[in-house]
């Protein structure tokens, strides 16, 4: 990729006409390395235009606006001339860019792409500061912004201290932030608000609902219940009363109990749609069909209006019965349905969350109908109807990204005797990435079929392997980075202390992980394998750091855990920074989500960052293979 360089400018540039007598035009640009507007700065409720100059032909971008702490993503829709118009709406404040060039997200050398609005003056929009502030503790991480939490704060509260005018719009935001940063004093402030807002003659449900986030915030769980209650006492139909009833359904004991308070929760506010209505009729619907009673599991689903949510459940239902073989014709008939009402779906788009642009929110869509169909193609297969679900297993693979999509797939071909696809279809999967050791099997006796040469199959799979092991070596070199890592001193389980400063020399492995967090369980199969391979390796390290994880019994959890699983980790404890929610090592690592492993190399350098799970065991062995390849060459 063509280097785009990352400077933010404002830049005023003249355009000559050609004829001699014709004067200057003074044209404000904003110019953002190869993306340039047309404007000096940002207003609301204008449009903007955008131009790119790169070379680059993949783009593929959007932009936050923020109205005080609630952000909304919006699609940044190029033409074939590389332009596009940004429409800035009139209650926005602030603005993020994120443009993802042939893939990769640019950072603007970590400090984002990041604006305040401004007045008609020039001069900033109260408020702008603090939105912009709290997009970046939010959503800064996921698109490489590097930031000091301390200083993000310490600009929020300035922006409500300097425009007072704006402390309503921040007030329990405002104050969890501030408890997060230091509890004790965090604590002081929420209580002179909470006695503020208590005293009031009269009292609003925004009020009520203040008064509870808050006194969940500083974990007065009785307190915060106390004021639900007179919430609800007060405002019966209300949003409190009616979120009440979600807790009271999920710590409801039996199905019956169940049934009758989401019976009270419709008559009351007469309505199943919604959130919570969703929540209530698909979990009474799963209890009904894991009791086998299907004409309850449909009235129950039939209930929900969301098609998308209504296509999830009958999926779910649906899948567990095509893994086990059972119940084939009602599980054939729920998929099929699901897949119905995903095509309606994706045809109204009137149900998009706000929180995806409408690019993201079909994207989303469509993966879901993918999903749905690999689950109707398996059960057509275990009906022996082999060719339709070849075709739905077609649909199913997309991007042939996932190697168990792809695997099933591969196995519908051979049953169906098509050993000439196969092939085909399997060296793809392989070269791409994207195989397993199943498809490799399966195109191993494929390929024995028309070519009966064992060191020919054996040369052509090594081939197709070194080249997807190369372009991936490629795509991982191109996420390198270069920074100092963090020195620590954590307990390890056996109350031995693990420092970094110990470790110089050798190339480092930081999974952060926790007990609760179901991707990390889900990923240490295969680290357990990266371990079993490189525990004589005195040259690499590889330490679990459990983290976001408290309570007295901590300690338990996590050895009971380990032990439970046999995994043959070396864990380490994060410790809890006092007067905060944080944690010390991931907070200077910058681990807003878990499981992150990050990679560190001989001189104490932070190399490689990968946070996340993609549920493929054999691509995360291979990209830990690969990182540790990188940096002992």
């Amino acid at each position: 990729m063509k280097k785009i360089s990352t400077y933010i400018a404002i830049l005023t540039v003249l355009f000559t006409a050609c004829k001699q007598d014709e004067k200057k035009v003074e044209s404000p640009e904003l110019a953002m390395g190869d993306f340039v507007f047309e404007t000096e700065y940002f207003k609301p409720g204008t449009s903007v235009n955008l131009t790119y100059n790169g070379e680059e032909d993949t783009l593929e971008s959007l932009y936050y606006y923020m109205v005080n702490d609630k952000s909304y993503p919006v699609d940044i829709n190029f033409n074939s001339e590389n332009s596009a118009t940004v429409k800035i709406p009139d209650s926005a404040q602030a603005l993020a860019f994120n443009f993802k060039v042939d893939g990769d997200y640019l950072n603007n050398d970590k400090k984002g792409f990041l604006y305040q609005l401004k007045d008609e003056t020039g001069n900033d929009l109260p408020g702008s500061k603090a939105a912009l502030a709290n997009y970046v503790m939010r959503y800064g991480s996921e698109f490489g912004i590097k930031s000091d939490k301390e200083a993000l704060f310490n600009d929020l509260e300035s922006d409500i201290t300097t425009n007072p005018e704006i402390k309503d719009n921040w007030n329990t935001t405002y104050l969890a932030m501030a408890y997060r940063q230091n509890q004790e004093k965090g604590e002081k402030m929420i209580n002179d608000y909470i006695e503020e807002v208590s005293n009031k003659e009269t009292k609003t449900e925004e009020d009520y609902v203040a008064l509870s986030r808050l006194y969940n915030t500083i974990g007065d769980r009785q307190k915060a219940a106390s004021i639900t209650e007179e919430a609800k006492a007060n405002f019966p139909k209300g949003n409190m009363a009616k979120n009440s009833y979600g807790s009271t359904f999920s710590q409801a004991k039996d199905l019956e109990e169940k049934e009758k308070i989401f019976l009270e929760y419709k008559e009351t506010f007469n309505e199943v749609d919604g959130n919570l209505g969703n929540y209530m009729v698909r979990s009474l619907a799963q209890a009904h069909q894991d009791k086998g009673n299907e004409e309850k599991f449909e009235y129950y689903a039939n209930m929900m209006k969301d098609k998308s949510a209504k296509a999830g459940i009958f999926n779910s239902i649906a899948w567990p019965l095509a893994e086990k073989g059972e119940n084939l014709d009602f599980a054939a008939k729920t998929s099929k349905a699901s897949l119905e009402l995903m095509k309606e779906a994706q045809q109204n788009l009137d149900n998009k969350p706000e929180y995806y642009t409408k690019n993201q929110y079909q994207k989303s869509l469509e993966n879901s109908y993918n999903m749905y169909a690999d689950t109707y193609a398996l059960i057509l297969f275990k009906q022996g109807n082999v060719k339709e679900a070849i075709v739905y297993q077609e649909k199913a693979i997309g991007e042939g990204k996932s190697g168990e999509m792809n695997e099933r797939y591969v196995e519908f071909l051979m049953a169906d005797e098509n050993y000439d696809l196969v092939q085909k279809k399997s060296e793809e999967f392989i070269e791409s990435g994207n195989g397993s050791e199943k498809i490799k099997a399966f195109y191993k006796e494929a390929f024995m079929k028309s070519n009966d040469n064992a060191e020919a199959f054996e040369s052509k799979l090594a081939q197709l392997e070194k080249t997807a092991h190369d372009n991936y070596k490629a795509e991982i070199k191109k996420t390198m980075i270069n920074e100092e890592a963090p020195a620590f001193a954590l307990k390890n389980t056996k109350g031995e202390e693990v420092s970094l400063a110990s470790l110089k020399g050798k190339t480092v492995i930081l999974d952060f992980w926790a007990t609760w967090c179901g991707p990390c369980k889900a990923s240490f199969p295969g680290m357990q394998q990266v371990v079993t391979k490189y525990k004589d390796d005195e040259n690499v390290v590889l330490l679990f750091v459990d983290t976001f994880e408290s309570g007295d019994d901590r300690e338990k959890l996590v050895t009971d855990f380990i032990e439970k699983n046999n995994y043959d980790f070396h864990v380490i404890y994060d410790e809890a920074i006092e007067n905060s929610r944080g944690f010390e090592v991931a907070d200077k690592y910058g681990v807003s989500g878990i499981p992150t492993k990050v990679i560190i190399d001989k001189d104490g350098k932070i190399r490689f960052k990968a946070v996340g799970y993609s549920g493929q065991t054999e691509k995360l062995v291979d990209e830990m293979d690969i990182m540790i390849e990188i940096l002992k060459s």
